[in-house]
């Protein structure tokens, strides 16, 4: 059984040319009828059940006849490494963004096997009733240092294509590609409570990841500029802001599918990747 977990998991990779690590598989293991294992036992069956159907190197384990793609992800590895320079170097001033109660890398990047010229993904947590707000604060941010994803400029940019309310339980697009993209995300601001909302979707999450693993980060406090603004605006006023904010994005968003406009969530994934994946997973 466990050893079907694993061919499993990783022909779940293999699709999105992803060979796994030990450590990986042992995070991302699907679920199957409740069964967990540890690492000792999933490298028995790894070097025993599957050694004709599963071959290593450089550190990585996938489907045999597909050693390519482990030399792609040391490849991927050195891009998102140096890539990590200019993350930090942009996302260290997040704390004094209003309306922003935490943000997380995501994506490719956030597993280490974004290739060289791929945009960077950013999840985003908002305060409650401020998500239009917190849009606009972060989108100019961005927009000022000229480094958001914008048209057909993507490489190297920032793709701020999720926002959701904090404290929300998600009730849509729940498979095996959302739930590792959620345990994957790598806190820059406010961890305690991308923290909390990873554990409030656990329920789901567990559903398709046998033991999937999550970390409290410790990240910046809030500055006091962001309390006073968050602060000020916590009335009929900044209610009225809110509105307004949401009425004038909107107008700019040209609606297609996989685009989510609710009142705390909103989503731009145009193609839908999280959804070819699946269908070639479960076709």
């Amino acid at each position: 059984m466990l050893g079907l977990q694993i061919l499993k998991t990783l022909k779940y990779f293999d699709i999105q040319n992803h060979p796994l690590t030990l450590l990986e598989i042992h995070k991302y293991l699907l679920t199957e009828a409740g069964n967990k294992a540890n690492l000792f036992e999933i490298l028995t069956i790894l070097n025993t059940d599957l050694k004709d159907q599963v071959q290593t190197s450089n550190g990585f384990y996938y489907l045999r006849g597909r050693s390519e793609i482990s030399e792609q992800r040391l490849k991927n590895n050195l891009s998102a490494s140096k890539r990590l320079k200019r993350i930090k170097r942009y996302l260290k001033w997040i704390q004094h963004i209003p309306f922003i109660a935490g943000l997380a890398l995501g994506g490719s990047e956030a597993i280490t096997n974004s290739r060289e010229g791929s945009d960077i993904d950013i999840f985003v947590l908002t305060k409650p009733k401020r998500i239009w707000l917190a849009r606009l604060f972060l989108s100019l941010y961005f927009q000022i240092f000229g480094v958001r994803r914008h048209g057909q400029k993507t490489a190297n940019r920032f793709c701020l294509n999720h926002y959701i309310e904090q404290g929300k339980l998600l009730n849509r697009e729940q498979h095996v590609y959302s739930a590792v993209e959620y345990i994957s995300l790598i806190p820059y601001y406010g961890g305690d409570e991308i923290y909390e909302f990873q554990k409030t979707n656990m329920s789901w999450i567990s559903e398709y990841l046998a033991q999937p693993q999550i970390v409290k980060y410790t990240t910046p406090k809030a500055s006091f500029f962001k309390k006073v603004i968050e602060e000020s605006f916590n009335n009929k006023f900044g209610d009225f802001l809110e509105n307004i904010a949401g009425k004038l994005q909107t107008k700019k968003i040209h609606l297609q599918d996989s685009i989510v406009l609710e009142k705390d969530e909103l989503a731009f994934h145009p193609g839908n990747k999280g959804r070819q994946v699946m269908q070639r997973f479960n076709p």
